[in-house]
């Protein structure tokens, strides 16, 4: 046999060892993010516990009962690990919002219904510890870099992208263009949010999630009487809603919002 023939690789058409390889980085590569799950998890329970007013890497390591070094391994900082809470929690928000307006067909109807129950999830969590963790987690990750928080807020941001750019070309003439539409509806579902779970600096009362949703369809162009909404509302599919806050989703490990 030629040495050539003695070196010959996986380059060579040795089929099985590039299946070995794969398989080899397919289960590094699972492995790696079941790790990283785990601490994320340990995470999302230390935050619940203490509402977000506190959290060290060390309380999370031991919650997931590693090390600290191990920690390191797969994030870099804190702010790294909280960063990818706030993802996960976004992730399960947006499927909780998409099931939520599941029985609704008009895309004003969707919009409307979408806006009703993002504003009613922190009422809905109340007795289960609203997300206070994850609004405070939010604004101090904003203030470190407000780049991280738009793209791990990317899946709320595309439902609610996708929402108004359909009710804008169901809406006809007159209503906002979707771009600037979707940043004045998100700023204002996020504010609401803010509000409702660590409180409002104004002193005046909370308007209901019906009236969020009849001014920011109003700010559009789009207008639709009082009972329309009401209607709206009553069809929205809340019933897989199990009253848990997201962190506790997260910390239990429900990847789904149903």
């Amino acid at each position: 046999m030629s040495s050539a023939a003695g070196t010959a690789g996986p380059a060579d058409g040795a089929d099985w060892q590039r299946r070995v390889v794969g398989r080899s980085l397919t289960d590094a590569r699972r492995r790696s993010i079941d790790r990283g799950e785990r601490f994320v998890r340990a995470a999302a329970k230390v935050l619940e516990r203490t509402n977000g007013e506190s959290l060290t890497v060390q309380q999370v390591a031991d919650e997931a009962g590693q090390s600290l070094r191990t920690l390191y391994q797969y994030f870099e900082s804190k702010d790294d690990l909280l960063l990818a809470v706030y993802e996960e929690a976004m992730g399960t928000y947006a499927r909780i919002v998409r099931a939520a307006i599941e029985p609704l067909d008009d895309p004003v109807e969707r919009l409307a219904g979408s806006l009703v129950a993002s504003a009613r999830l922190p009422g809905m969590h109340q007795k289960s510890g609203v997300d206070r963790g994850l609004s405070r987690l939010r604004l101090q990750l904003g203030q470190a870099d407000p780049g991280l928080i738009a793209r791990s807020q990317e899946p709320i941001t595309a439902v609610f992208r996708e929402l108004v750019t359909a009710a804008a070309e169901a809406g006809g003439s007159g209503v906002m263009d979707a771009e600037p539409g979707t940043y004045f509806v998100l700023a204002l579902r996020t504010s609401f949010s803010l509000s409702s779970t660590l409180g409002t600096e104004f002193s005046v009362e909370l308007p209901g999630p019906v009236e969020l949703a009849q001014f920011c369809l109003g700010g559009l162009g789009i207008d639709r009487p009082r009972s329309w909404y009401d209607d709206v509302d009553a069809r929205l599919d809340l019933s897989g809603d199990d009253g848990r806050s997201i962190l506790r989703r997260l910390a239990r490990g429900a990847k789904a919002g149903r």
